[in-house]
């Protein structure tokens, strides 16, 4: 398992709510809830920007832009597959 750090994070009361919602109605931590969140879509965002010089020209944002239309398609995906997960009967 992945070291765990520690953060301090202020969030608008409504978000919270529904975290708390979520985490009750899944069985899971917020703190698990979160990290699940935001994990792939923080790793994701660190993989476009990293291609995407300090000063892009207009050739480095259109790359990016193909970069990102190819990761969305892939979330769009993975989505599809968990909410068969979901919503599949078993």
């Amino acid at each position: 398992m992945a070291k765990t750090s520690k953060i301090s994070v202020s969030l608008p009361g409504d978000v919270v709510a529904d975290l708390d919602y979520l985490a009750t109605r899944l069985g899971v931590s917020r703190s698990a809830l979160i990290s699940e969140f935001m994990g792939e879509a923080v790793s994701d965002m660190r993989r476009i920007l990293e291609v995407i010089p300090p000063n892009p020209t207009p050739a480095d944002l259109l790359r990016m832009r193909g970069q990102s239309e190819e990761l969305v398609r892939q979330r769009v995906e993975s989505l599809k597959g968990m909410s068969d997960d979901l919503f599949t009967r078993k």
